[in-house]
């Protein structure tokens, strides 16, 4: 599942203005087996319930995140990763809060070229293979065409939303980032969540 859905919300500049207000930092988390410990750029305080309104509507049902987040990715900011959001829900919402012109930005989509999955199976099951899962994770780090082959592509336009199953292999573009700053960088609202039941 990879649903696009432009003029997600009529409130998109009070949610990207409340992003920029309420600032950005660094965050250390402990990601466990996979994941970076050190993410630039990211806001945990501005005006969610803009965008969960908003997501709620576009999948007629309630949806309960287990995480949510603005980031802004500057030309400085550490390189992407391909990788999956498995562990964190059953889907991901990205919001594109930030117009680059022509800068081909968004969100790419990827098949490992070994192994031919475009989907992240459980650690459970990587755990099997110890050497074959440090191997994916490596080349999940470096995020090359040598190991990576480009399935699809979502242009991030302002107030676009692009929503997928979590555990499909994914990264940003650029790379990097764009800007040097806040409000010249690549800016997005990210949920991870499940769905609620049709009726509570």
């Amino acid at each position: 599942m990879i649903t696009i859905i432009d003029g997600f919300t009529p409130l998109v500049d009070l949610g990207r203005q409340s992003a920029l207000e309420s600032g950005f930092g660094t965050w250390k988390p402990n990601k466990g087996e996979v994941g970076s410990s050190n993410y630039e750029g990211m806001n945990f305080w501005g005006k969610h319930s803009i965008f969960l309104h908003a997501l709620a509507h576009a999948m007629g049902r309630p949806v309960y995140p287990n995480s949510m987040f603005f980031r802004v990715t500057n030309e400085t900011t550490e390189g992407a990763y391909v990788h999956s959001d498995r562990e964190s829900g059953d889907y991901t919402c990205i919001v594109y809060l930030s117009e680059h012109g022509g800068t081909n930005s968004g969100t790419g989509f990827y098949r490992h070229r070994e192994t031919g999955m475009t989907h992240m199976p459980p650690f459970s099951d990587l755990a099997q293979d110890p050497p074959g899962f440090e191997r994916l994770k490596r080349q999940m780090v470096a995020g090359s065409d040598e190991h990576w082959e480009l399935l699809d592509s979502v242009r991030g336009l302002y107030n676009r939303a692009v929503i997928f199953d979590a555990p499909r292999f994914h990264a940003r573009h650029p790379k990097n980032g764009i800007g040097n700053d806040a409000e010249s960088g690549r800016m997005v609202w990210v949920c991870h969540f499940i769905f609620g039941a049709l009726n509570g």
